[in-house]
């Protein structure tokens, strides 16, 4: 995994993980929200910390792998569903239900989840240093939804931005409360937590 070390506008600085597999973006906003939300960092690499937040997910499926997994996954060999760690990892990606419930036996607590519904924006009332969000965002052509991706709404600043950490690159964006979303992101789905 790398970690970026990004300062929003108010010189708060944030660890922003920068995602090295296609479809780990949840496991990084959890690592992310994670340890925002216990002020506390820890080392832990990508398929160890995917392993051990998604084994009850995974655990008994067809071709689930050994502890720790492979780190990458050539997606030419899965299929785009559920039915083992690498098919999805490699192709198909997490809903945030099975989010919620990593965050869970995570021991952290989930305060709100909101409705699947695209055009959702982040209550900025919820948010604080201690207490971030996971957002789930769709890449829409349209009505057309072509994948999704999760970042972590970590905090308001002082002018009223939003501060998001993107795995996708590891960048930091100051935006408003959606539900748009860079050019064709919009906001679906948010889980607030803290610990």
């Amino acid at each position: 995994m790398t970690v970026n070390y990004r300062t929003d506008s108010d010189g708060v600085t944030h660890q922003v993980w920068a995602q090295q597999q296609a479809n780990s973006c949840a496991v990084a906003s959890i690592w992310m929200a994670r340890n925002q939300a216990k002020q506390m960092t820890s080392e832990e690499r990508e398929w160890s910390l995917a392993w051990r937040l998604y084994h009850n997910v995974v655990q008994g499926m067809e071709l689930a792998p050994e502890q720790p997994a492979p780190m990458s996954l050539d997606t030419s060999t899965h299929q785009s569903d559920q039915n083992s760690f690498g098919n999805m990892f490699a192709r198909f990606g997490t809903f945030m239900g099975q989010v919620d419930q990593a965050l869970k036996n995570d021991g952290l607590k989930v305060t709100q989840m909101t409705n699947f519904s695209p055009g959702t924006t982040v209550d900025t009332s919820q948010l604080s240093d201690t207490t971030p969000a996971i957002v789930l965002l769709g890449w829409y052509n349209g009505a057309q939804r072509n994948g999704g991706h999760f970042i972590v709404a970590s905090r308001k600043t002082q002018s009223g931005k939003i501060v998001y950490l993107d795995p996708w690159g590891g960048r930091l964006l100051e935006l408003g409360v959606g539900p748009q979303y860079q050019t064709t992101g919009r906001f679906e789905q948010v889980i607030y937590i803290t610990a």
